[in-house]
C-alpha cells in the first residue's frame, strides 16, 4: 500500500528555469490589490541525485541554494519557475528535521489538515 502524500505544509520542490530543483518553504507575494506579484522561497536547498549505491538506491543530496548570503528568504518572479510540486514524504521529514535544527517549531512547518463532512482529509489553502 502506498503511503498518503503529506500536504499539510508549504514545503515544495520548485523547478527553476536554471535547471535547479529547490526544496523550500514556498509562498506567494501579493500586492496591494491582492494579486500575486511574485513568490518567495524560505530556507532553500538545492536537490541533486548522488551516485547509485550498491543496493541500487540513489541518495538525494541537499546543499544550500545560495551559500553566499546568510539571508534565507529569496524572492523571484513567476517567469523563473517551471513547476512547483509536493515532495516525497521522506524528503518532507528530512527537511522538517533541518528546520527544527535551526529553531523552527512544528506549528510553523505544518498546519492542521481540514476534515471534510464525510470524514476524509483535504488539502488546506494556507500559504507561507
Amino acid at each position: 500500500m502506498t503511503e498518503t502524500l503529506k500536504t499539510n505544509h508549504n514545503i515544495r520542490v520548485v523547478n527553476l528555469t536554471t535547471g535547479d530543483n529547490v526544496l523550500c518553504m514556498f509562498g506567494e507575494i501579493r500586492g496591494e490589490d491582492d494579486k500575486v506579484v511574485g513568490y518567495r522561497m524560505l530556507y532553500p536547498y538545492r536537490l541533486t541525485l548522488g551516485e547509485e549505491n550498491e543496493d541500487r538506491t540513489i541518495p538525494i543530496n541537499y546543499t544550500r541554494w545560495c551559500p553566499f548570503s546568510p539571508v534565507e528568504e529569496h524572492r523571484l518572479g513567476g517567469e523563473h519557475i517551471i513547476s512547483v510540486v509536493y515532495p516525497d514524504n521522506n524528503i518532507v521529514d528530512n527537511f522538517a528535521n533541518r528546520l527544527r535544527e535551526i529553531g523552527m517549531s512544528d506549528d510553523k512547518i505544518f498546519f492542521p489538515e481540514e476534515v471534510k463532512e464525510d470524514g476524509s482529509e483535504s488539502e488546506s489553502d494556507q500559504a507561507a
